[in-house]
């Protein structure tokens, strides 16, 4: 893939785990979620019973995290995906990413990984903020979207959770107003990201369409 960075940015639930680990896989590259740092720190934040509205308390448990291409570590020790993915980690994960200090401290240990990737021979890249702020210079960049509607749907069909789509859907719209409104980096598309309304699209529409324009920017390089 010559070394580019496919940045795959969008709010939760519109398919960004999904198609940037298909992506990834299809072009022969690393798929790194530079979100499992900010989950690894919440995690540590729970174990350690840090205040979750403390900024610098948070910052300075991030300082024991660490990102690469295969996964987010604390203290040295990987952590594994079912663990940062837990709905405990998941709700915590959006509180202190609203915390300055600790994004100050979380993205260069981002782009390090993006870049050490980049070194690999390039990767999709998937995250909040991944175009407008982690890596505005990523070559391609893509903001996936859906209804709100789709999103819980679509979450509770990935979590066994079918019967409790109410539940899913208000935790949706709770964590779009979070992302959207919190005053430091608030989730939006970069000037120059391809928004992909996925809402009546099926995932593997979706893929094709990334693989397209990463390939098509693949021939340019």
């Amino acid at each position: 893939m010559g070394g580019i960075l496919v940045a795959i940015d969008g709010p939760a639930g519109s398919g960004k785990s999904s198609v940037a680990r298909a992506v990834a896989a299809r072009l022969g590259v690393v798929n790194l979620n530079t979100g499992a740092a900010y989950r690894a720190a919440a995690l540590l934040a729970l174990r350690e019973n840090v205040d979750l509205a403390d900024g610098d308390g948070l910052a300075a448990l991030a300082r024991r995290v660490e990102l690469d291409p295969e996964g987010a570590s604390i203290d040295g020790e990987r952590v594994g995906e079912p663990e940062l993915r837990s709905p405990e980690a998941s709700a915590a994960a959006s509180k202190v990413s609203a915390h300055a200090p600790l994004r100050e401290v979380l993205l260069p240990v981002q782009r390090r990984a993006a870049e050490q990737a980049r070194a690999q021979g390039g990767a999709v890249v998937e995250g909040r903020d991944i175009g407008t702020v982690v890596l505005p210079d990523a070559e391609l960049k893509v903001y996936l979207s859906a209804a709100p509607e789709e999103r819980a749907r679509r979450r509770a069909y990935q979590t066994g959770r079918e019967g409790e789509l109410d539940r899913i859907r208000a935790a949706i719209a709770r964590r779009d107003r979070q992302d959207s409104e919190r005053e430091i980096s608030p989730l939006k598309p970069a000037a120059d990201a391809l928004v992909l309304d996925t809402t009546s699209l099926s995932l593997e529409e979706v893929i094709s369409r990334v693989l397209e324009l990463a390939n098509d920017l693949r021939e340019q390089t």
